[in-house]
């Protein structure tokens, strides 16, 4: 199995340099971020929205289809790709552009100015990531225009990789899923969003906020915690399901594929075979990086619990649930609850 993976290694090279002029030349390498202050993601996205619709002008924002919060810029001298992303009480703003932008002045900071909004440069270098590993899996996945993308030269790479990482877990035991706890722990991360519930009736509400993780599994999922408030005064029993959540296994196995130096052949077409011998150390150390792999579990061990089945919440009390979601399709909690009074609530949040 190794020696596989490394004449896939010698074949990314070769690809590689046989390629490097034409990824040098048209690769898409400007990306912007942006601030917006005291406005949350889901009110500036009614707003632009709405302008757009009322806009009669040449040039033109189209909202891309099945991507949330995400637009194409077009006029006859430019065109850039835009998305929104929530940063709890602000609003972040990514750009993608080939062409030359004006990161000061341009169709989407005016709008911005004239509704009266500050407009910072986004310094998160953790969101930038992100970002730009969003772009790059969308880019791969959707046509947008004239952005030059190179194809994924690593993926029979990363393709033995998940072989291998596989293999050696072959005879390993097991894992079952750990039980449902009520956690009352700190969370150290970052809140990027936050959205709240409340039912009138049963007077049961739920405040959720998502996160993102320190460690490599930020690409692929995003941490999430339900805080449960009971304050009616019957006691409340809360069954959870979802119809997809993310596993600790499912997590450390993209993590553990995930060669994060080997996508830089995606990013930087300067020199690509300075990127590529880079990307050989990088392997070697990770056949198999069970420092990483550790970092990984143990962050993302904490979120990994069953739902909580039948958990009795007494009258004004509270409980929390935490769970992952995969970025790409985060699908609600749906939520069961039983009250010793005889009232029943089923909703999905």
């Amino acid at each position: 199995m190794i020696k596989k993976i490394f004449k896939l290694l010698v074949f990314v090279i070769f690809i590689s340099l046989a390629n490097s002029s034409i990824v040098s030349a048209e690769m898409t390498k400007n990306f912007y971020g942006y601030q917006v202050k005291n406005i949350n993601i889901r009110e500036l996205t009614l707003k632009i929205n709405n302008a757009i619709k009322a806009y009669q002008g040449d040039d033109s924002f189209q909202p891309l289809e099945n991507v949330s919060n995400a637009y194409i810029y077009t006029d006859k001298n430019c065109s850039y790709f835009v998305r929104l992303y929530p940063s709890n009480q602000n609003t972040n703003i990514y750009v993608v552009s080939n062409e030359e932008y004006n990161v000061e002045d341009n169709e989407m900071t005016d709008l911005l100015k004239q509704w009266g909004y500050q407009i910072d440069k986004l310094e998160d270098e953790a969101a930038l990531k992100e970002y730009k590993f969003d772009f790059f899996t969308l880019a791969r996945k959707q046509e947008l225009g004239n952005f030059y993308i190179s194809p994924d030269l690593v993926k029979p790479l990363k393709t033995g990789m998940k072989k291998l990482n596989n293999h050696m877990a072959k005879d390993n035991k097991k894992t079952s899923v750990f039980p449902y706890a009520n956690d009352t722990e700190p969370i150290d991360l970052d809140c990027v969003d936050t959205t709240s519930y409340y039912d009138n009736d049963t007077k049961i509400s739920v405040i959720q906020k998502e996160y993102r993780l320190k460690q490599k599994e930020n690409k692929y999922v995003h941490a999430y915690e339900y805080v449960i408030t009971n304050k009616s005064n019957s006691t409340a029993s809360v069954t959870a399901t979802s119809e997809r959540l993310a596993g600790l296994k499912d997590v450390t196995t993209e993590s553990f594929v995930d060669l994060d130096r080997l996508d830089l052949i995606d990013t930087v077409g300067s020199f690509p075979p300075v990127v590529v011998l880079t990307a050989g150390t990088s392997l070697l150390c990770s056949v198999p990086n069970w420092v990483r792999l550790a970092k990984i579990t143990k962050e993302s061990k904490r979120y990994t619990n069953a739902l909580p089945e039948n958990y009795e919440l007494k009258p004004k009390a509270d409980m929390r649930i935490l769970v992952l979601k995969y970025k790409d399709d985060p699908k609600p909690l749906n939520f069961n609850i039983e009250f010793s009074n005889g009232k029943t609530h089923i909703f999905s949040f």
